[in-house]
Formats: structure tokens, sequence, C-alpha cells
């Protein structure tokens, strides 16, 4: 008989961790391998590449400039910044921020060091505010690549969806 309790309060905890995992897959909004995003602060729509093996959100940046820079990065967090983006639709904006960090990356072009900024990322009327890492992507495709960051604790990727 105590087996058999045993084994009914080892099923009903294991339905209790099923239920809830499913309750919070289905709070997660479904994000293709695409979508539009407005960044509010440049008041721009890009067409953006959903990667969820990218930690961290990256948006085109180029002429970058940092107001009392130094010449080791991370001595320059805290300070302005501003730069110039671009989408796909060539719609440029000039940006500034403040530096929240500098993040060594890695990638197929091989390391390099790359500033962050906090931005607020807008799809479909809900707004994430995240660390973005500034980066010419003039050559890319996408000039808003879209990291696990911002999809953290509320999308899920279905890479057969695409939206643009």
């Amino acid at each position: 008989m105590r087996n058999i309790v045993r084994y009914v309060c080892v099923a009903l905890v294991l339905l209790l961790l099923c239920s809830a995992s499913l309750l919070a897959a289905d709070s997660k909004q479904v994000i293709g391998e695409t979508a539009r995003i407005r960044v509010e602060e440049a008041g721009l729509y890009f067409v953006a590449r959903i990667d969820t093996g990218a930690r961290v959100t990256s948006l085109h940046a180029v002429d970058i400039v940092i107001k009392d820079a130094s010449k080791k990065e991370r001595d320059n967090i805290g300070k302005q910044i501003s730069f110039v983006t671009r989408n796909n639709r060539g719609e440029r904006k000039i940006m500034h921020a403040r530096i929240a960090g500098v993040a060594l990356v890695a990638n197929a072009q091989g390391r390099e060091y790359r500033y962050e900024v906090e931005l607020t990322l807008n799809w479909k009327g809900k707004e994430k505010r995240v660390r973005v890492n500034l980066r010419d992507r003039s050559r890319m495709t996408y000039k808003l690549l879209i990291g696990r960051n911002w999809l953290a604790h509320d999308y899920l990727v279905d890479v057969d969806k695409k939206e643009e």
C-alpha cells in the first residue's frame, strides 16, 4: 500500500511539473526566423534575423564616436556614444546613448571588442529593453540580429515562420 501511495505522489508531482511547463510555454509568443522589429530610440523598423546562437542582440552601427574616449575600451563604460544606424530600407538615424558595457565577441571573422548600449525593442506592441552590441553590419542582409538576451523568457522560435 505504501508503494502505491508513493507512486501516486510521484505521478502527481510529475503531472504538476509538466502542467507548469506547458503553462509557461503557452505564455510565450512564437516568433519566426525573421521579424519586423522597431528600435524605439531610433524610431526605425528593422527586418531582423532571429538568432538563437547569438547571446546578445546586435545592431548595425557606423561612424561611432565616444565623448572623451579612452584608448582602453573598458574605460569608456558610462561615457556618451553616438553612431549612425541604417535599416534594410536605407532609412538612417544618428543615435546617442550611454555605453553600458564592452564585450569580447568571437565570430567567424575572429575576435573583436564591441560596445554595448541599452535599447528598447518593440515587436507587435510588446517592448523589451536589452543590451545591444554595436557593429558594422553593412555587408550583412539583416541590420538587426536578435539574440537570446531579447528572446529569453518571452519568446519561442519557429524557424518555419517568416515575417517581413
